[in-house]
């Protein structure tokens, strides 16, 4: 891309306690030529459903996108994260969780499990999903 720099690196270091500082996003967690596209494809009678990573950022970006488009959440419930937790107990911590608005037990559950579940680990279900709707 032609005139396209970079953002400028900083060097981040730990503070007093090891951690490394926050590093605030200047953007929206989803472009918003994606909530057009998508938008418009609502006006053509498509029916949007959205599932992300079960972490703080995938809430966050999932709030995001039901917010500014007609999707709904697909398995983003509480119901859903404690069924891929049973599958796969452990794994990375989920982050800085806000609410989910759509589902206001879903962060308590993961507040009180402390495990983010990635996409890809419930990849077959979504699949499996998909097969049944289209027969």
């Amino acid at each position: 891309m032609r005139g396209h720099r970079p953002p400028p690196v900083r060097l981040r270091r730990p503070g007093p306690e090891g951690r490394l500082p926050r590093t605030r996003r200047r953007h929206p967690p989803v472009h918003p030529a994606a909530i057009h596209l998508l938008r418009l494809l609502a006006d053509q009678d498509t029916v949007l459903r959205y599932h992300g990573d079960f972490d703080g950022e995938g809430i966050r970006i999932a709030a995001h996108l039901l917010d500014k488009t007609p999707a709904r959440p697909w398995r983003m419930t509480a119901a859903d994260y404690r069924a891929a937790t049973a599958r796969t107990p452990h794994g990375p911590e989920p982050g800085r969780l806000t609410e989910a608005p759509w589902d206001p037990e879903l962060t308590r559950a993961m507040t009180d499990h402390g495990t983010a579940v990635v996409e890809e680990l419930v990849a077959d279900v979504l699949l499996a999903d998909l097969a049944e709707a289209i027969g």
